[in-house]
């Protein structure tokens, strides 16, 4: 009967799992006795596996059958193929196996040649024979059930370590006793001035002033470095560093992509959300279940509505949609997958959108857990919801093109639309009915109970409430790896979106789970922050040595600190700041600063603004920047911001000629290079060792010594000759020496890099 060498073009090489789960939810259960009466097993005896023995077992048989799919036992027949179960018991039309016998069926079994009529009811009737027949198990699907990150999170007792004067705090037990079994040990601790740039732009994404600096060095008080860090923790600037790390999450921008790349004119409401959100400590469960369920949790909030564009960052194409009800349907679901496999992948880890046209190649997640997903987001609608006149969102409302509204989400109603699982993810392909709920490998545990609201079915709020969980074994892991991962350059799991079974194992497992259990007890992002910044695992000294890079070239179990370069925005942010320049004003619509002109010229369409010249109103923080699908800000693309076509957990470190050319050159640079200079000649007058001297604390954010003083003199003093050898006056000659020596400064490693 069936020969798949065609699906290959389908990019198939098995069957799609179908109702796994009929499975028990805890767990697969240990294979059954399944065997049929005598008279049963007769029909499949003497009827069925005759006429698979005439169109199939050149291709299915016992010995290395394609796709692993054994059609000469009925019990092989009953476990299916290589990525999923081919027959629903007793329901012949909702069976894989059934489908593909059919005319004109695509694919089509066998590849060449036709069933009879007759030979596909002797086939679909013993089908719907099997009424209460129950599933084997399926290998593939048992396989990593016991994974680690599957398990709920241990709070693990603290391991006792040689060297326990060197701790701050239990993190530092746990990477201790890591290092010692490789004979190893942390480094000394970070300079005062060099951990306190670190903090500063761990947490607000500036450099520190050379007066916070010189505080700081003299404040002996044993709370000191704790005080600062209540500081930056308080400052709104907080919410802008950290806000940008959870946008490359949420695949934020302004626009919609693709060919027209529609603007977005209240995307940013999303964006001042995250931002809001972080700067007053909102709960890591409360901010979950805004995002995913804000108008089903409170639908008269703005903040709340606002949030559901979680939902909505991902590219759209609306005008190129197509104009039948299925091409309009097919883009609906390709929307929805985005949101499926975005939340799946940063609040879970779980990389779900692989599921989509057939089981999961490598984690215990059958098709069937993706379209259950589905049903939790199928019944809702996008919608722009106005303010009435009392200021407050009017979901009923109809919103006009100009008028302030908020990107949100809503349920079409309480009612949820009917959820089939699509067999290759083929909407011409329909399977069996499913209903939502949580993958099947959690549903044991999971408190999964959607009630029906006033206007909505509740689905994605009893979701919410899942991930939200503190039982839940996968979020708070998930997001305690992510700030650890912002703070230390590498997760404990290296891939932050992937705790699956082709993810990196966590290099601390205990860690890991002691970081989770906190995080879910105590709810506060800032908590945890103080708690690994406080740690001497992060005040370590990022300097080499030989002997340990021997044993642990990568660091990983982080007897230094890691040096890093700054992110796109921090070094845009950096030089505004340093020139005195910047404009710390909060929120609303994207700003739009100067783009070269040649670059305007080559993409028409895009309709960014013409600018000559910058001043304050585009001098705003970098996370306000409108973020244009279609057209990246060339200097924040220069240096790695991400791509927002899907999310993002760890951005790309490149190193490339072009980024210290256009540093050096771009007129951005050169521009704030000499704002820097006349905020030092404000600040110190014309005196050249002064000037120097100023500059270097500026920039690198720490007492410049005498020689690095003398080196900057003496560049001062050769610059202001070669402009004067160019017919310049003394006084002019002297600015633009400071002007030079100001932007070598902003193109040094020491200013784009943090100790």
């Amino acid at each position: 009967m069936m020969s798949f060498r065609d699906f290959a073009t389908f990019r198939i090489s098995s069957f799609v799992s179908l109702l796994i789960c009929l499975v028990a939810a805890h767990a697969l259960p240990a294979a059954e006795d399944h065997a049929l009466p005598a008279t049963e097993d007769a029909v499949f005896r003497d009827k069925v596996l005759p006429v698979l023995a005439k169109h199939c077992l050149d291709c299915h048989g016992a010995e290395e059958p394609e796709a692993n799919l054994n059609l000469t036992t009925r019990e092989a027949l009953l476990v299916g193929a290589r990525s999923g179960y081919i027959i629903t018991p007793g329901k012949a039309s909702a069976s894989l196996v059934s489908q593909l016998l059919v005319k004109g069926s695509k694919p089509h079994m066998p590849p060449e040649g036709q069933l009879s009529d007759e030979e596909i009811e002797v086939v679909t009737s013993w089908i719907d024979s099997l009424e209460n027949v129950p599933l084997p198990p399926r290998p593939s699907l048992a396989k990593g059930l016991d994974h680690w990150a599957f398990q709920s999170p241990k709070h693990e007792p603290l391991p006792t370590v040689k060297s326990a004067a060197l701790t701050e705090n239990a993190i530092d037990s746990f990477v201790l006793a890591r290092l010692e079994d490789s004979q190893l040990s942390l480094s000394a601790p970070a300079q005062r001035e060099v951990l306190l740039r670190r903090a500063a732009i761990d947490l607000i994404g500036l450099p520190p002033s050379p007066e916070e600096v010189q505080a700081f060095a003299a404040d002996s008080s044993p709370d000191a470095y704790e005080r600062k860090l209540d500081q930056y923790l308080a400052s709104p600037a907080y919410g802008e560093r950290w806000g940008r790390h959870w946008l490359d999450l949420a695949r934020y921008a302004d626009s919609g992509g693709f060919h027209d790349d529609l603007d977005r004119p209240h995307a940013w409401r999303y964006r001042d959300y995250v931002i809001r959100s972080l700067n007053a400590d909102k709960s890591y469960a409360e901010f979950i279940r805004e995002q995913l369920a804000g108008d089903e949790l409170a639908p008269a909030n703005p903040q709340a509505l606002a949030a559901t564009a979680f939902c909505r960052n991902g590219p759209t194409n609306d005008d190129n949609m197509g104009n039948n009800a299925f091409d309009r349907e097919k883009y609906r679901l390709d929307l929805l997958d985005d949101v499926i496999s975005t939340t799946s992948a940063v609040y879970l880890g779980l990389t779900v959108g692989c599921a989509r046209c057939h089981d999961h190649k490598f984690d215990p997640i059958p098709q069937t857990d993706y379209y259950q997903l589905l049903a939790v987001f199928n019944n809702i609608t996008r919608k722009d919801v106005p303010f009435g006149e009392s200021g407050e969102p009017e979901l009923a409302g109809k919103w006009t093109k100009g008028q302030a509204g908020i990107m949100a989400i809503t349920d079409v109603g309480r009612q949820p639309r009917e959820t089939f699982v699509l067999y290759r993810g083929d909407l011409n392909n329909k399977g069996p009915k499913v209903e939502a709920n949580v993958p099947r490998l959690f549903q044991s545990a999971a408190n999964f109970k959607p009630a029906a609201l006033e206007k909505s079915s509740g689905q994605r709020l009893a979701l919410a409430n899942w991930i939200a969980a503190e039982e839940n074994p996968l979020s708070w892991r998930v997001m305690a790896n992510r700030l650890w991962q912002h703070h230390f350059s590498r997760g404990i799991v290296s891939t932050p979106s992937n705790f699956g079974l082709t993810g990196a194992p966590p290099s601390h497992p205990e860690l890991l789970d002691w970081l989770a259990t906190e995080l879910s007890a105590r709810g506060s992002w800032k908590k945890l922050h103080r708690l690994m910044m406080t740690s001497a695992t992060y005040r370590q000294s990022s300097q080499g040595s030989k002997s340990a890079e021997s044993v642990d070239p990568e660091n990983l179990l982080l007897w230094r600190m890691n040096k890093r370069r700054l992110e796109a925005e921090a070094i845009r942010d950096s030089v505004l700041q340093v020139a005195g320049t910047l404009n710390h004003r909060v929120g609303g619509p994207g700003v739009k600063p100067r783009i070269p002109t040649e670059l305007l010229e080559a993409s028409q369409r895009n309709k960014w603004p013409v600018v000559k010249t910058e001043g304050p109103e585009h001098w705003r923080r970098s996370v306000y920047i409108y973020v244009k699908r279609q057209m990246a800000f060339p200097l924040l693309e220069l240096f790695d911001i991400p791509s927002t076509a899907h999310t993002c957990d760890c951005r790309q470190d490149s190193t490339i000629p072009t980024q210290a050319l256009v540093l050096m050159n771009d007129q951005f640079t050169a521009d704030q290079a000499a704002r820097f200079a006349k905020r030092v000649q404000v600040e110190v007058g014309p005196d050249a060792r002064e000037s120097a001297r100023r500059a270097l604390w500026l920039a690198l954010g720490r007492e410049p010594t005498p020689s690095r003083c003398s080196e900057a003199e003496e560049f001062l003093r050769a610059q202001a000759e070669f402009h004067q050898s160019a017919k310049k006056p003394a006084d002019e000659s002297a600015t633009l020496a400071l002007v030079d020596l100001c932007h070598v400064l902003l193109n040094s490693n020491e200013f784009l890099y943090v100790d």
